[in-house]
């Protein structure tokens, strides 16, 4: 088949390059000289100016009869290029539609392949996953296993590398997340950081945050203390009363305190029962949560 094919060594083409001259350029050049000579010292007043107007008109006209003079020229010159190329592009045009008529085949096929391809590769990800107790969607995908080349045995082995390093985020991202839970900070950012490096440097993160948490609450808890002190010490004592000695108010002190209780219902029940029949005022309360203890 390949003496068939036609090659460009089988393609004889003439070419004459071809040579553009002013016979005369001497005569022109001269005759442009002397015509510039003649009008580039014009000097344009009121009183020269229709003289000015049709000299620019004179200049004018001979500028556009050499542009003309050339580009005529140019296009005699370009004519065995134009039909040149328009032949061989006729013939591009020829040989492109059977390209693509074969290149969609050749791309049909495959990605035939690549689909085969695709299940082995989803296949053994399967595999490989149950194994390792992971949800194989969660695996990543690459695309390079979709090529031809490398070999099934080296997809294997990067698959398992991949099966891996999620089972080792699924442990981080498990960690870090009872972390955060027992210090009581929201998850997303510390797990997000688990996943792109691994448990010790969420952790670090966590940590962090949690230690700026307490310094803030600490602030907070140390700056309202001080407020306290400083309205204890504005109080008098009036008879069997508190008063403050710049408002004149009388003021009574109270403590507030938190619990996490645990109890049946109705040891919970009786509680609220007894706490709504006594002055202490509830602040605050959170909806019971349901726990199953085995003894």
């Amino acid at each position: 088949m390949t003496n068939e094919l036609v090659t460009l060594e089988q393609v004889d083409i003439a070419y004459t390059p071809a040579t553009l001259q002013i016979k005369n350029k001497d005569v022109l050049d001269q005759a442009i000289e002397a015509f510039i000579s003649k009008y580039e010292g014009i000097v344009v007043t009121e009183e020269t100016l229709k003289d000015a107007k049709d000299s620019k008109a004179k200049v004018n006209a001979l500028k556009k009869a050499l542009e003309d003079k050339r580009k005529e020229q140019k296009r005699l010159y370009n004519e065995p290029l134009n039909k040149f190329e328009k032949e061989i592009k006729a013939n591009v045009e020829k040989l492109d539609q059977v390209y693509q008529s074969i290149n969609e085949g050749v791309k049909f096929f495959e990605e035939q392949k690549r689909e085969e391809r695709k299940k082995e590769i989803e296949a053994k990800i399967a595999e490989i996953s149950e194994l390792n107790g992971v949800d194989p969607q969660t695996v990543e995908f690459r695309k390079s296993w979709l090529n031809a080349t490398p070999s099934m045995a080296k997809k294997t082995e990067e698959i398992v590398e991949a099966v891996q390093k999620q089972k080792r985020i699924n442990k981080d991202v498990q960690a870090i997340q009872e972390y955060c839970l027992k210090l009581n900070l929201p998850a997303t950012r510390y797990i997000e950081i688990a996943r792109d490096f691994d448990y010790w440097e969420a952790k670090k993160a966590v940590d962090a945050d949690h230690e700026h948490l307490m310094q803030q609450k600490e602030a907070e808890r140390a700056a309202k203390q001080a407020e306290v002190e400083r309205q204890k010490e504005q109080l008098v004592e009036v008879g069997d009363k508190q008063v403050d000695s710049e408002t004149g108010e009388v003021v009574q002190e109270f403590q507030i305190v938190s619990f996490k209780l645990k109890g049946t219902k109705q040891d919970l029940d009786n509680l609220a029962m007894m706490i709504q029949n006594s002055a202490i005022e509830v602040l605050e309360a959170s909806e019971r949560e349901l726990v199953i203890e085995r003894k």
